[in-house]
């Protein structure tokens, strides 16, 4: 009997620090969003909507002015609530599959290895997160952890179009994503 061929997912939380702070404040949940580091030095996190005019590590006391005129609010970290915010994302992931290796705060990779229906799975991952704890994620799947990234960056890149879930497993969906994706965008 011949092993399965590897199948990874990759659970990455959208925007975590900022999401976790929507959370609490859904009164924000159309408002940019920008995280500071310690002491509010520096931008260490940013919504979606407040990327195009924030760039990470900006210093806080050269854009205040920026912020203000475009509406973002800017947030003192809070180290503590993210921390919590992440046990609990990654309690539901490790719920729903095998095995799980918690890759950073915001990202876990997850052995799919033999399970059937993997787009229903990756829906089903992204929809319990975001309904039990306010969390938007992406899922990437696909044969090896890297390509899972790939995956996962296409799911949030092309959200609208994918559901915020790709699978790459099959060989001609993996060339359009490879052929579509500079690969410094991947992997910071």
């Amino acid at each position: 009997m011949s092993k399965p061929t590897p199948v990874f997912g990759l659970i990455d939380c959208n925007s975590f620090y900022a999401s976790c702070e929507r959370v609490f404040r859904p009164d924000l949940a159309k408002v940019p969003i920008v995280v500071l580091s310690n002491n509010d030095g520096c931008v260490i996190a940013r919504s979606y909507d407040a990327k195009p005019f924030v760039k990470m590590g900006e210093p806080y006391f050269q854009i205040k002015e920026k912020l203000r005129h475009h509406g973002i609010v800017a947030f003192s970290s809070n180290y503590a609530l993210y921390g919590d915010m992440s046990e609990r994302v990654m309690t539901l992931i490790e719920s729903m599959v095998p095995a799980v290796e918690v890759y950073s705060i915001d990202e876990a990779f997850a052995d799919l290895t033999g399970i059937e229906g993997l787009d229903a799975l990756g829906r089903q991952i992204r929809s319990r997160v975001l309904r039990c704890t306010g969390i938007p994620v992406g899922v990437g799947i696909a044969p090896t952890k890297t390509l899972a990234k790939l995956a996962n960056h296409t799911a949030k890149r092309l959200q609208a179009q994918t559901g915020g879930v790709v699978n790459i497993c099959d060989q001609v969906k993996r060339d359009w994503v490879l052929r579509n994706t500079d690969v410094a965008e991947v992997w910071g």
